[in-house]
């Protein structure tokens, strides 16, 4: 089956955290195609953030924006994650959790309960003297939490013998529009790119009713695209100038413009989107350094002095006729210390040119990113 996909959201616990991430990542990928999910990482970095003591606790708890008692922590990613389950009753949205600790060490009994309770992750030991093996046990799982769209997140080389434990958050999501496009409609037609090169697309069309706005301190159209019986949705934001992009992006954090049902003639290009990202260094530049430092203390996870060495994430997002298909997994490798009402004319958003979008319900993004040309 064919789905429309566009999934790049962020759920957030704190929102704050997952926009400052995506700021960076969409400046730092201003030329290519992206999909993220700043949710993965904050679920991730919340993980190790449960074992963290002193000025690393501190500087994580700062840029994640987290409570100073780890208790209410941990009560809001439960509440969090309990409200998820079940929820959706025609699109999946499913979320997961585990550690890999490498079998030399052991978690903290306090820590292993907490994150097992509230974060609904279990522990798994592994040994790292086959590395070939153990990257595949880890790969194992984030390809079954993604349905197959994601691999692996680790290469053999990952697995060192100073490899202590391996955090993993993965988030999948797959949904049906509301109004499905007609694939009889769908053409070959021309994308414009910000630096005025033209290239090829597969637009879909479809005319109706959508809550939809031309917002005027963004100098931009927005859309909301439902999903066939579910909370969330997709939100499109077209730039009116071709190059307007990157200054849309600055400001649509925290969007809460009015977007009223309206008929609109919407043409969007379908696209498949593939992302890795490495971390460390943005998340450092957001104030996270100890973390991965020789003064690192995660004494509160494992009994043995630990670092954070990388954060990986890998994010998917298809988007085509029928619906949304999205996933994305983080993965944290910790080692050793080494407008007016009334009638209108139809809308016309024809996005031809460079857009952002993001996925997520009232409360929370789950996927987010940017389509900036079309596949070479």
């Amino acid at each position: 089956m064919k789905y429309l996909c566009l999934i790049l959201l962020a759920t957030s616990v704190t929102c704050r955290f997952t926009d400052d991430l995506y700021q960076l990542l969409a400046k730092e990928n201003a030329n290519e195609n992206l999909i993220s999910s700043p949710l993965s990482v904050e679920i991730a970095m919340g993980l190790a953030y449960m074992g963290a003591e002193g000025k690393t606790a501190q500087e994580i708890r700062n840029v994640l924006k987290l409570p100073t008692d780890k208790k209410e922590v941990a009560r809001k990613y439960k509440d969090f994650l309990t409200n998820l389950e079940g929820r959706e009753k025609v699109a999946i949205l499913d979320l997961a959790n585990r550690i890999y600790v490498n079998d030399k060490y052991t978690l903290v009994p306090e820590f292993n309960q907490v994150v097992r309770d509230s974060f609904k992750a279990e522990a798994e030991a592994i040994s790292v003297k086959d590395r070939k093996k153990a990257a595949s046990i880890i790969n194992k799982w984030v390809k079954k939490q993604t349905r197959d769209r994601i691999k692996n997140i680790v290469e053999e080389e990952d697995i060192t013998n100073d490899l202590i434990a391996v955090l993993l958050n993965a988030i999948y999501f797959k949904g049906q529009w509301q109004y499905q496009f007609d694939s009889s409609n769908t053409k070959k037609a021309d994308f414009r790119t910000a630096d005025k090169k033209i290239g090829s697309v597969q637009m879909m069309s479809l005319s109706g009713s959508f809550r939809a706005n031309y917002i005027p301190e963004l100098d931009a159209k927005v859309i909301e695209l439902p999903y066939r019986n579910s909370s969330l949705y997709m939100v499109i934001f077209l730039p009116e100038k071709v190059d307007g992009l990157p200054e849309l992006e600055k400001k649509i954090a925290g969007f809460s413009g009015f977007l009223m049902p309206r008929n609109v003639n919407l043409k969007l290009p379908k696209f498949k989107i593939e992302f890795k990202s490495l971390l460390k260094e943005i998340l450092m530049k957001m104030g996270i350094v100890d973390a991965f430092s020789r003064n690192a203390d995660f004494s509160g996870l494992v009994k043995a002095e630990a670092k954070i060495s990388k954060v990986i994430q890998k994010a998917f997002i298809e988007v085509n006729e029928e619906g949304a298909e999205a996933a994305a997994v983080t993965a944290v490798l910790m080692t050793g210390k080494c407008a007016s009402c009334g009638p209108k004319p139809p809308m016309e958003f024809n996005a031809d040119h460079p857009f952002a979008y993001v996925i997520r319900d009232q409360k929370t993004i789950y996927f987010q990113g940017h389509f900036v040309k079309p596949k070479q």
